[in-house]
């Protein structure tokens, strides 16, 4: 049975006499201002008449060095503390103690060893922190979590300056004695990694808090037995992929959008607990862990309409995509997997216009709220997934009855108002292409030179400029103000120029510009919720032919 020991110590001293390794599988520098801020408050208020008890870390002792199961976050903090102190003390020209600092806590150096990191970071975050924190180079951080730990030593030296301004130096000398004898841990050392596995999600069942993320990995490499190596390199190829692509936050919503694909809508705080009613041995862990690889490609595609996958596709499917990402849609995704991954090259076009379809005629009318519909895109996944639907035109009849008819998306459009500015932008957007003869869009191409343009403002500097919204006759500007029919696109410098100006004046800049929808304002006599409504009708029928259901 392998040996573990359970032993408390302080943390310093455990940093001090020991040297400490974050595996490369392990999630990078999570800890943002307020976790840090919350164990120096800790700190400061334990600070001197008590031990102060900081939880458990769970280590495998490698014989050489300690590698990191559970912990990294206290560790890397407390490091950076360690880091702003020796920094401290050499601006003020204390040389030799910055360096017994640097040399108990930071890293060690011998007459046959070159320097030897006391705390080695994973593969994504140790090469900054070595550099900039460490060797105080000027590095740009190129992850999130290397901006995490530039702000995390930023508030640990304003904290070390602080104490030292107001109390001197040797209350910090004080404060780092404290912190190697005083904040406690308890360290759990395992002789093997499927111990410390089981070890860190027992934890997590007796109250400590755990990622979503960090339970499912470490329940994944304890299943994978003697297929361990393979498991980490499948984990960590994906994982790394994900982050490179996105941040590190995305890693578990693809595991959550995947395993849903497969095996129906799943919560985040259910994910952990269904992986693992389902993957009970080591060849369910790391067939998981392959799909998960393979697929990762399919996601970032997903994700990025400029993805190489969609060379291969028709040049609508980058248009539908951006669509989706467009309007912030994530409920679609496991769908999405599906379909990228069973349907062919012509059939997942057709696939993507339906979803896009739905997810508009859904957002205008609003019946079916998010969860459901993120329960309905999971359940059409499945059954993809399962050969039980094989191409659209079997997804359309599978989802049909619960996608708003024409009828009742162009009765919605015509009332709808829209508060995110983002969501009217892709809606004129698309309303300005439909009603354009070519496919030339110069005009609208360039979404950064474009503004949303309220006709009657949303604050009117004059409501005699505007007298059928006054808003003493029932609130009516307020109803009309953010209807579709009251909105436009406009060159932002056009935009800046008519400001709050009345509808003649804008009426003017309004025919010079070259978007159609806007250009053809000019033709209307006056702005009342008359016209309002009229466009908005109008609107509404070419709506239903831009979102139809046709494939």
């Amino acid at each position: 049975m392998a040996k573990i020991n359970f032993k408390d110590d302080g943390i310093g001293h455990l940093i001090k006499d020991n040297f400490l390794k974050v595996p490369i599988y392990q999630r990078s520098y999570a800890w943002g201002k307020s976790n840090v801020q919350d164990l120096f408050d800790d700190i400061k208020n334990a600070y001197p008449a008590e031990d102060y008890f900081i939880g458990t870390m769970v280590v495998t002792d490698k014989d050489d060095f300690l590698e990191i199961v559970d912990g990294q976050q206290r560790l890397a903090t407390i490091s950076l503390f360690f880091a702003a102190v020796r920094d401290l003390l050499q601006e003020n020209d204390e040389n030799n103690k910055a360096n017994i600092v640097e040399r108990n806590y930071l890293f060690e150096e011998s007459l046959r060893e070159d320097k030897k990191q006391k705390l080695v970071l994973n593969n994504t975050d140790n090469d900054f922190y070595l550099k900039s924190i460490i060797e105080k180079q000027e590095i740009e951080p190129s992850k999130e979590s290397h901006n995490r730990i530039l702000d995390a030593y930023r508030y640990i030296r304003d904290f070390v300056k602080n104490e030292y301004k107001s109390e001197g130096q040797e209350h910090i000398f004080n404060i780092v004695d404290y912190i190697e004898k005083n904040l406690k841990v308890i360290v759990v050392t395992v002789s093997d990694e499927a111990n410390a596995f089981t070890i860190f999600e027992t934890l997590n069942d007796r109250g400590l808090a755990l990622s979503q993320t960090d339970l499912v990995k470490n329940y994944l490499f304890n299943k994978a037995d003697d297929r361990l190596s393979e498991a980490r390199e499948k984990w960590t190829r994906f994982t790394g992929a994900i982050e490179a692509a996105e941040n590190e936050d995305e890693i578990l919503q693809y595991i959550r959008h995947y395993w849903s694909s497969k095996n129906g809508l799943t919560r985040e705080k259910q994910l952990f607990k269904n992986i693992k009613e389902k993957t009970a041995n080591k060849n369910q862990a790391v067939t998981l862990l392959s799909n998960l690889d393979t697929t990762t490609q399919l996601y970032m595609a997903v994700l990025n309409p400029n993805h190489p996958i969609w060379k291969d596709y028709s040049p609508n499917c980058v248009e539908y995509i951006s669509a989706l990402r467009e309007l912030r849609l994530t409920q679609n995704r496991p769908l999405l997997l599906s379909i990228l991954g069973r349907f062919e090259k012509p059939e997942v076009e057709k696939a993507l216009k339906l979803i896009v379809s739905w997810s508009v005629r859904n957002l205008i009318t609003g019946t079916i709220g998010a969860g459901t519909l993120e329960k309905e895109f999971s359940n059409q996944a499945v059954l993809i997934n399962e050969s039980s639907i094989k191409n659209v035109l079997e997804l359309r009849k599978s989802i049909i009855n619960i996608i708003p008819t024409d009828e009742q998306f162009r009765k919605a459009f015509e009332i709808v108002s829209i508060s995110k500015s983002y969501i009217a932008r892709y809606y004129l957007t698309e309303l300005e292409k439909f009603y354009r003869t070519t496919k030339e869009l110069g005009p609208i191409q360039n979404p950064e030179k474009i503004n949303l343009e309220h006709i009657i403002p949303v604050n009117p500097s004059n409501f005699s400029d505007w007298s059928k919204f006054n808003e003493d006759i029932h609130d009516i500007h307020k109803s009309y103000c953010k209807r579709i029919g009251n909105l436009t696109l406009l060159d932002k410098k056009m935009n800046s120029e008519q400001g709050n100006s009345n509808f003649t004046i804008k009426k003017d800049i309004y025919k010079d510009s070259e978007i159609l929808i806007t250009q053809s304002l000019k033709d209307y006599r006056r702005w009342t919720p008359e016209e309002i409504e009229g466009r908005q009708t109008e609107f509404a029928e070419k709506a239903v032919k831009i979102w139809s259901l046709e494939i």
